[in-house]
């Protein structure tokens, strides 16, 4: 059995003056993401592999998550998710290692709504992901490369403000 949490990077400054590849969290942001890394340690305990998106606001989620749940091997950088479409996603995760049992995946709306929705059968208006919001899916694959539309056990959504 596999674990993918498919998680949203946090609240960020509203303009990109730079571009938005460099946009960095707000001040809620910082405290939204070490929340749900604390509530994330708590339902799933520590991953095995977190990869994000070589965004700024997608990689400093990922660092707080990873402080807060006591993650301490090398976070995994993907570019390809920055941007990504749901086909693009569905490969990177189909290439995740083995024997990674769970994994958080960190990056950005409207691809991780549309992988949430195609992995769990779900429609794409049921599945919201606001930010540093995540999804929780079970697998019952002995393979990350077997992870097709529909293979996702829907376990739920949790933002910021239901986690209470």
């Amino acid at each position: 059995m596999k674990t993918l949490v498919i998680l949203r990077h946090a609240k960020t400054q509203p303009d990109a003056p730079r571009g938005d590849k460099v946009r960095e969290l707000k001040e809620r942001g910082h405290h939204d993401a070490a929340a749900m890394g604390a509530y994330l340690r708590a339902q799933v305990g520590t991953p095995d592999a977190i990869v994000t998106s070589d965004a700024i606001r997608a990689r400093q989620t990922a660092e707080i998550v990873a402080a807060e749940l006591g993650f301490d091997r090398p976070l995994t950088v993907e570019p390809r998710v920055y941007t990504a479409d749901v086909e693009t996603l569905l490969d990177v995760v189909r290439q995740l290692p083995d024997e990674a049992e769970t994994v958080i995946l960190v990056g950005h709306n409207p691809g991780f709504e549309e992988l949430t929705a195609a992995l769990s059968g779900r429609g794409e208006d049921e599945v919201r992901l606001p930010t540093a919001a995540f999804a929780l899916l079970e697998l019952n694959l002995s393979h990350w490369s077997e992870v097709r539309p529909g293979t996702g056990i829907w376990r739920g959504i949790v933002t910021p403000r239901s986690r209470d």
